[in-house]
């Protein structure tokens, strides 16, 4: 009952501390919460009788604090880890001593782990497994027999600096590794991991146990006392583990467990507590995850200094040749880095700072830490004139066309300080973060990403037809240089708030090619890929590509085949390196197919009629050749006449076939449908023949929004004597053992919706009033834009919104009460919002012009669309 009481304290004291860390109260929470557990543990251990008898009969114990409780870095609902030392024999008693301590904290709901182990075990361990040697070193006294404890510590540092200590620090490099593989770069992440990541705290932990093996530091403040880090790396690392640690404990507070991923879901919050606030249309959380950033990015070069610290220090006591020149006089190879041969010559020659980025592409062999701490103390030698020189331009451009992503050269000079010098205009996208689930890396680790995808175009893999594709469109391009440069410049814009950052990204480059002395051509090319990089994928998922005209548009506007390549690849590469929300085996098929569409049309011209008749012929000939038996020559024929064009041109003969034989048993079906799997997308494919009537697409909505089936495309084909044709791209059921099941149903449901009008109207009551975005930011505004000039057939509608389940339907159910008949839709993906695209006829087949129709189409759209609200505040 005593210790059940001493459990008690200590929670009130948790969460006293707790209260004043979230009012900025307590700056040493970490060091105060490891304070009131050792006060815990010896209250605890002082009232055991178990522990008590142990000393009586001579086998005392001693608590020892591991982990982060040993380094005194207690956060909110990190584990507490105990180890119960004894000297030569564990007692009996040792299990009712674990009672007396660790059930009360469990009993609280405390994660408290321990281990069991005499000073031997401890030794043998701590040569064996990695984590066992990283509590030795983190081990710190808590009470009981400290003699035990000291002894301990002694004997590992004794056989540590004598037996071990090599081989140690190859495991803690080893161990870095492994652990960066499976985390990841959290620097290069919107949804970066706190602890384990590259950047996190793992990176800074990883330099105190190298201090520890080296010169058996005690404290982080040894860290500069024995000149592991200069005065001002110091400040720098406490400032970042402060910021870091901050974070770490709200999010435990608001999640309410262990928790080391700062899921997009949290970061509003956190950020929020934190008190970052929004400004000048610029998110809050968008500062709070840049800063984040920057202190991570400084936690990650520290842990690179560490790691390549050992590793010269092994590979020097196993070789000591001298350094090796290279090509570029002033800069020579030292134990495998590129190092600058006198620091006294680069005030004479600064060109050395951009030279050695040269050496390090050309040669793929890495600045050595102290090279880029040089590159860094004289980047204020590169000053305008420096970046004028058309030599210093060149080289530039050449460390452009040597960054991949397996060697990060590009990136290196981002993190000296020397990439924002020659491009002053790019510092305004280091560390910026747009918060949205849409884009994977920051701004200017995007555009880097976006260079080293293009770089990657080089090559080729076995058995992956795409790159032998991209690499065929790479090589045919002439100037790769503007290529390269649009890559690295094409999201400039997005340095300047409240602006359409595609052309006022144009504007910014404009300004910079002319300083850097580029050709009036060369200029308005990079700046067209810039300002048009979006142009194709929007087109690709917005619009009908398989309309001759919407080709026509895209030919019309990019008008260049050089240059048509030049911007599919930059697309290539920017969807890409933005994430899977962007690039996907669905959306490289519909920008493939855009981009051969129209390299076919500006090279032998819009789709000349005779050239589509050949193609229509042909495939009526194919059609025919493969005709089944139930099908006679002259019914067929009649059928091939009565299709669309549009429709021969694009439907594979297999599949006319198919739509054929479904026409053929119509009957006097209301509609009868097949539907097919996909085999290079995890996507079903349903034809649909039936009566041509208005409200159809709507009510199979409705039937999908029933059935939890998902529309992402669709195409409508008019057969003659009111039969249409419709094919829909649909998102398979989750449950995939039932779906014959699944799809049984939603066809019965279709035939009594089709009969039955009232049917879907329960459907509106499930549709949301508003909708709660999870992520909290200030929601983006429905919009709804109407295109009345890409398609002269069709009035095109774009619907700028939240996905919520049921959306397609309660779009097109308004369509259909506003008149309007469905005849083609897609859905497509922006940043945070989703873009649902219609085209759409009156009920009596004309475009809607009429501008007060166009008016109230907008209004009932957006009336049927829930209410937007943001995630609720923290109190």
């Amino acid at each position: 009952m005593k210790n059940e009481t001493d459990a008690g304290i200590l929670i009130q004291k948790r969460d006293q501390l707790i209260k004043n860390f979230l009012r900025n109260k307590e700056p040493r929470f970490l060091e105060s919460f490891a304070v009131i557990l050792d006060e815990y543990f010896q209250s605890a251990l002082g009232k055991s009788n178990a522990a008590a008898d142990m000393t009586f009969q001579g086998n005392p114990v001693a608590l020892v604090a591991l982990g982060g409780y040993g380094r005194q870095e207690q956060c909110v609902h990190s584990d507490v880890d105990l180890l119960l030392l004894f000297e030569n024999n564990i007692p009996r008693e040792t299990e009712q001593l674990i009672k007396d301590l660790l059930y009360p904290l469990w009993d609280i709901h405390l994660e408290t782990g321990y281990a069991v182990r005499t000073v031997k075990d401890c030794l043998d361990m701590a040569w064996q497994q990695f984590d066992i040697l990283t509590t030795m070193l983190d081990a710190r006294f808590i009470c009981g027999a400290s003699p035990i404890f000291f002894m301990l510590r002694e004997q590992f540092r004794r056989t540590l600096s004598s037996q071990h200590q090599e081989k140690s620090l190859t495991r803690l490099v080893e161990n870095g590794r492994k652990r960066h593989r499976d985390f990841g770069d959290s620097t290069y992440l919107i949804e970066p991991n706190l602890k384990s990541g590259h950047g996190g705290l793992r990176d800074y932990h990883t330099l105190l146990w190298y201090a520890r093996i080296k010169e058996n530091i005690r404290c982080r403040r040894d860290l500069e006392r024995n000149g592991f880090l200069s005065h001002e790396e110091y400040e720098a690392l406490e400032e970042a583990l402060t910021f870091i640690w901050s974070i770490r404990n709200r999010l435990h507070y608001i999640t309410g467990r262990k928790c080391d991923q700062l899921h997009f879901e949290h970061q509003v919050e956190v950020a929020k507590l934190l008190g970052f606030k929004s400004r000048h249309r610029h998110q809050g959380v968008e500062s709070f995850m840049g800063k984040l950033h920057a202190k991570m990015d400084f936690l990650k070069q520290t842990n690179q200094r560490v790691t390549e610290t050992i590793l010269l220090d092994k590979r020097g006591k196993r070789f000591s040749f001298p350094a090796k020149p290279t090509p570029t006089p002033g800069i020579q190879i030292q134990r495998r880095r590129l190092e600058f041969s006198s620091m006294k010559k680069i005030p004479q020659n600064p060109s050395l700072l951009l030279k050695i980025f040269v050496e390090s592409g050309r040669s793929r062999t890495p600045l050595s830490i102290e090279s880029r701490r040089i590159v860094g103390e004289f980047v204020h030698l590169v000053d305008d004139a420096f970046c004028k020189d058309p030599a210093h331009v060149k080289d530039f451009e050449k460390t452009l066309a040597t960054s991949f992503w397996e060697f990060n050269v590009l990136n290196v000079m981002l993190a000296t300080g020397l990439l924002v010098k020659i491009i002053p205009e790019f510092s305004r996208l280091v560390h910026k973060i747009q918060y949205n689930q849409y884009h994977l890396f920051p701004v200017d680790k995007h555009s880097i990403r976006c260079v080293q995808e293009i770089n990657s175009l080089k090559k080729t893999k076995k058995n992956d037809p795409r790159t032998v594709f991209y690499n065929s469109i790479y090589k045919e391009v002439r100037n790769r240089r503007n290529l390269l440069m649009a890559a690295l410049l094409h999201d400039i814009g997005k340095g300047e708030p409240n602006c359409e950052h595609s052309r006022k990204g144009s504007e910014i480059t404009e300004k910079i090619l002319q300083r850097f002395g580029y050709s009036p051509t060369d200029t308005e090319e990079i700046c067209f890929l810039i300002e048009h990089h979006l142009f194709l994928i929007k087109v690709a998922t917005r619009r009908d590509i398989s309309d001759e005209e919407t080709v026509i548009l895209c030919a019309n506007k990019i008008n260049q085949v050089g240059r048509l390549r030049m911007l599919y690849l930059l697309t290539v590469a920017d969807s890409r390196a933005t994430g899977p929300k962007a690039w996907n085996e669905w959306t490289e098929n519909l920008l493939k197919e855009l981009f051969l569409k129209t390299m076919g049309i500006l090279k032998k011209g819009e789709l000349a009629s005779r050239r589509a008749a050949r193609i229509i012929q042909r495939k009526k000939a194919d059609v025919m050749a493969l005709k089944k038996a139930s099908w006679d020559k002259e019914s067929l024929a009649r059928e091939l006449s009565s299709m669309a064009h549009r429709y021969l041109l694009y439907v594979p003969p297999e599949e006319i076939i198919e739509h054929l034989d479904l026409h053929k048993k119509l009957g006097d079906n209301a509609f009868l449908w097949k539907v097919k799997k996909t085999e290079d997308a995890d996507i079903r494919t349903i034809a649909i023949c039936g009566k041509d009537t208005p409200g159809f697409f709507f009510k199979l909505a409705g039937v999908f929004f029933l059935n939890g089936l998902n529309i992402v495309g669709s195409q409508a084909y008019a057969w003659g004597n009111n039969t249409a044709l419709d094919i829909f791209k649909v998102m398979p059921p989750r449950d995939r053992l039932f779906e014959t099941e699944k799809w049984e149903k939603a066809e019965k449901d279709l035939h009594l919706a089709i009969a039955d009008d009232c049917f879907l109207n329960r459907l509106k009551k499930k549709l949301p009033g508003t909708l709660t975005l999870s992520s909290g930011q200030a929601p983006i505004p429905n919009r709804v834009k109407i295109d009345n000039e890409t398609s002269s057939f069709f009035t095109i509608i774009e619907v700028f919104t939240y996905d919520f389940p049921g959306l397609l339907f309660a779009i097109t159910h308004t369509l259909f009460l506003q008149g309007l008949d469905v005849r083609i839709a897609m859905a497509a993906t922006k940043v945070d919002q989703v873009v649902d695209v219609f085209y759409v006829k009156t009920l009596h087949g004309e475009k809607l012009i009429d501008p007060h129709g166009i008016e109230s189409v907008k209004q009932a759209i957006l009336d049927a669309l829930p209410e937007l609200i943001p995630e609720k505040e923290t109190v």
